[in-house]
């Protein structure tokens, strides 16, 4: 057993890099089997699944559920800096595999993706808005707006994305450590 900063044993047989590592590539390749999945369905079922999929939490419920099964393997305990270190190293994998994914898709499989999902975002942009009676003025400035923006899929965009997305991850990771967490009693 090897012991840790604290002066206590560390008997966790885990081993969390390897879990978040086997976590986050099963998110990846969950995540390139959606955005592959729908792209090759058809473009309309493609831009509708990506839309979907960003607001459906299922790495969340992943991490969760391999969380609460690694405090289980390990006695029923895990610390949240042990807990943190699984749910964020997961995070940083499946965004890197993601990131790799949408640069091939975006740039290698199809270079018009782009523009084309840019059209598409400001048609339902524009029906979203329309159906929730937004002034006609109102719906213009947005479409505006929205002309005014980047519309590359370039690795520095994607990259540059995936850094920012990264830091939402972690504010995920620690929701999911807060839920999965549980300490070992300290007796004096």
């Amino acid at each position: 057993m090897s012991e840790i900063s604290t002066g206590e044993f560390n008997t966790s047989p885990l081993d969390l890099k390897k879990e978040g590592i086997k976590y986050g590539v099963l998110n990846g390749l969950f995540a390139l089997l959606i955005m592959y999945g729908s792209y090759f369905v058809g473009f309309e079922f493609f831009v509708t699944a990506q839309f979907t999929a960003g607001f459906i939490p299922y790495m969340m419920i992943i991490l969760v559920i391999a969380g609460l099964q690694l405090r289980k393997r390990n006695g029923g305990y895990l610390a949240f800096k042990e807990a943190i270190k699984f749910t964020f190293l997961s995070y940083v994998i499946s965004a890197i595999i993601i990131a790799i994914g949408t640069y091939i898709l975006y740039n290698i499989i199809d270079k018009d993706l782009t523009q084309k999902t840019f059209e598409a975002s400001l048609e339902k942009t524009r029906n979203m808005m329309e159906r929730l009676n937004a002034p006609a003025d109102e719906i213009d400035k947005t479409l505006e707006k929205m002309h005014g923006t980047n519309q590359v899929t370039d690795a520095k965009t994607i990259f540059l994305g995936m850094g920012i997305g990264l830091i939402l991850d972690f504010v995920k990771s620690m929701v999911i450590s807060i839920i999965i967490r549980k300490e070992k009693p300290v007796f004096n």
